[in-house]
């Protein structure tokens, strides 16, 4: 004979326990998106800027070469957003390395 299915996992408590974990995790996988996506293209527009002043070769040479690596920057990124563990440290290096980059672009350019 065969026992009865055991359905004690399954109560109210339990199920609102997994739908929290279900739903915080659905938040983190979204910032990782949000950071990758949005982090990603001011990273990448903030650090070809940068390097298309810093260059030493013709102005015209520099803009060519940053405007194509900047999908190869932007994809490191977007893979680096996904690759470490911590999401505060994605948090912080991106946005950090961001606002690095202007300010270094800012005082090259006399913009302050």
């Amino acid at each position: 004979m065969q026992a009865p299915l055991h359905r004690a996992s399954f109560t109210k408590f339990n199920l609102a326990a997994l739908l929290k974990i279900a739903s915080s995790y659905k938040v983190l996988v979204f910032l990782r998106f949000f950071i990758a996506i949005v982090g990603g293209y001011a990273f990448t527009s903030a650090s070809i800027a940068l390097l298309s002043v810093v260059l030493p070769i013709a102005k015209q040479d520099a803009v060519l070469f940053c405007v194509s690596i900047s999908i190869l920057i932007y994809a490191i990124v977007f893979i680096y957003a996904f690759a470490i563990k911590s999401l505060k440290t994605v948090w912080i290096s991106i946005l950090l390395s961001t606002g690095l980059f202007v300010g270094i672009l800012a005082v090259l350019k006399d913009w302050l």
